[in-house]
């Protein structure tokens, strides 16, 4: 028996309301005509071949279910789980806050969130399960204020906690989400606490920002997830780039995906980006100057900061305390290029201009100019046993007020670049001058080590 128009029609709007999906949606998400599709639906227009493949496709069912009135739904279900990318999320924003009431233990909608939804990402962004892992979470226990999806890399990360990576946050109120290239908090909260931490995130998605461009669509500087939850302020602050989906007007299946693939991009750019620096490493190297610490290469911003860091009244504040006991060396930077750097902070260089009142300390009469920045006269800081020099100094800091001189331009040039007639014998006064405070901090060298450092011959 021929099936008839009617039996087809029936057959879509069984499938479609099985699926809850509105037929206006529907027709959105396929790209057929609102009007064509409701005919078809009603028995009204033969079902065509174009319109076939594509319900097909996007209910992820064989074709002949749409062909044979007797076939059961479930009989038609492909064994994989369905596709639906837009309407995964359509349903946890209609049932989240619900469901929330509920028992998590065993709860469909959890597990629908932490396996069925992973594996929709999976499948069609496409991802490489060796390279990316995806993970949902609706909380440990307790119902989580906010769930996520996230995407990682493998090479960066594993949790949320710590990295970059991308997530779909939604919000507390399931009014909708965000798809956010985002970072983790537990970095910046262990190296400088609660509230400096969070400012550190905020930094350091800006200089990211700064360093990795993508289309103006997803330059969404903040999110709001409408929560007062601890973790909803870590990923507001760890945000970098993203865009948000209204619950009311949520876009298109394809565009949807289209948005993750342009985001991974982004990703990919700060992956490279890292060169194959770990997250600790990268983020060391991101906030060196925010931090106060320059590598040797920026010798300008380095003699910039230590003059303008001067004239702050915690500078001076600090002398109090100036150099007293060995110190443990600092942790290395890893630079753009993967080199080994050991950084200088321009508060310790701060403190030596101040020690010295502006003067030069091979001889406080040389003549320089006066600062803009301090209204004093110009000098520089000068690390006398070299910070390039760290790896034979394995357990004391080179980077101490001890051991930085302060120079007038003429003399830092000199001893950099003079003649070796000209520079021993500056090396040889500058060296009986401070080997006392040198020893103090634990830092123990020879002459016969100095002329090594500076290649006197």
């Amino acid at each position: 028996m021929e099936i008839t128009s009617e039996q087809v029609g029936r057959q879509v709007r069984n499938l479609r309301e099985y699926r809850k999906v509105n037929l206006r949606d529907l027709a959105h998400e396929i790209n057929v005509n609102y009007t064509a599709l409701n005919k078809i639906e009603n028995g009204t227009q033969k079902l065509d071949i174009e319109t076939l493949s594509k319900l097909v496709f996007y209910f992820d069912v064989s074709a002949e279910y749409f062909l044979d009135s007797s076939m059961k739904i479930e009989q038609s279900l492909s064994k994989k789980s369905p596709s639906y990318y837009r309407e995964a999320f359509k349903r946890v924003l209609n049932d989240y806050s619900l469901e929330k009431t509920n028992p998590l233990k065993n709860n469909a909608l959890a597990n629908f969130v932490r396996n069925e939804l992973v594996e929709i990402i999976n499948r069609e962004i496409p991802l490489d399960e060796k390279k990316y892992l995806v993970t949902g979470s609706v909380g440990q226990g307790n119902w989580a204020a906010i769930p996520w999806v996230s995407c990682f890399d493998r090479s960066v990360t594993t949790s949320a906690t710590n990295g970059y990576y991308i997530v779909y946050l939604f919000k507390e109120d399931m009014s909708g989400f965000y798809l956010s290239l985002n970072q983790g908090y537990t970095f910046f909260k262990e190296k400088y606490g609660k509230r400096e931490g969070h400012q550190k995130l905020q930094h350091t998605a800006k200089l990211i920002r700064a360093k990795v461009d993508i289309p103006n669509e997803f330059k969404l500087m903040s999110i709001d997830l409408a929560s007062k939850a601890d973790l909803a302020s870590g990923y507001e602050k760890g945000h970098i780039y993203g865009k948000y989906y209204d619950a009311n007007n949520l876009p298109s299946q394809s565009d949807l995906i289209s948005d993750f693939r342009e985001l991974l991009e982004a990703y990919k750019k700060i992956v490279v980006f890292m060169n194959d620096r770990n997250v600790k490493e990268f983020n060391d190297y991101l906030l060196l100057q925010d931090d106060l610490e320059f590598l040797e290469m920026d010798e300008e911003n380095y003699q910039a900061a230590v003059n303008d860091y001067t004239n702050l009244i915690e500078t001076r504040i600090s002398l109090i305390d100036i150099d007293e006991g060995a110190r443990p060396p600092k942790d290395i930077i890893i630079d753009e290029v993967g080199k080994k750097r050991y950084p200088r902070n321009a508060k310790e260089a701060s403190k030596a201009l101040l020690r010295e009142e502006f003067a030069c300390e091979v001889d406080p009469n040389h003549a320089t100019f006066i600062s803009k920045s301090t209204a004093n006269p110009y000098v520089e800081a000068h690390h006398f046993v070299g910070i390039a020099q760290y790896e034979k100094f394995p357990e004391v800091d080179l980077d101490r007020t001890a051991n930085i001189v302060s120079l007038c331009p003429s003399c830092h040039r000199k001893i950099h670049h003079g003649v070796d007639e000209v520079r021993l014998p500056m090396i040889q006064k500058l060296f009986e001058k401070i080997k006392g405070r040198l020893e103090k901090v634990g830092i123990e060298v020879t002459m016969t080590q100095l002329k090594e450092f500076y290649v006197v011959k």
